[in-house]
């Protein structure tokens, strides 16, 4: 195996590649996506953990606890998208990666 200045100097990917790499369209979504989990996640765990309504009526009360039901079903599937994102980014990358390596090195 080649060590890793030699891949990287002998690489094909220069910077309008891996611009148009990063800006492809299954990237560009997960990006998207875990930029949303990180703006969903803050906002709506905010909300589930708001201490507005203690000492009120009953109908007050019942609105609080489907506003704090729903911040956390939403701060959850924020969560998820931040993660699935992440996660989904590196997978990517790192599969693209073996594919141009086995097409480079291929036995």
């Amino acid at each position: 195996m080649p060590e890793p200045e030699d891949t990287i100097r002998e690489s094909p990917v220069d910077f309008d590649t891996a611009v148009a790499y990063a800006l492809h369209p299954e990237m560009r979504r997960l990006v998207i996506l875990s930029i949303a989990g990180t703006f969903l996640l803050p906002v709506r765990m905010g909300l589930f953990l708001s201490s507005a309504g203690f000492g009120a009526g009953l109908g007050v009360l019942a609105i609080d606890i489907v506003r704090r039901v729903f911040g956390l079903a939403v701060a959850l599937v924020g969560a998820a998208f931040f993660v699935g994102g992440l996660v989904g980014g590196a997978f990517k990358v790192v599969a693209d990666a073996n594919i141009l390596a086995e097409k480079q090195y291929g036995e």
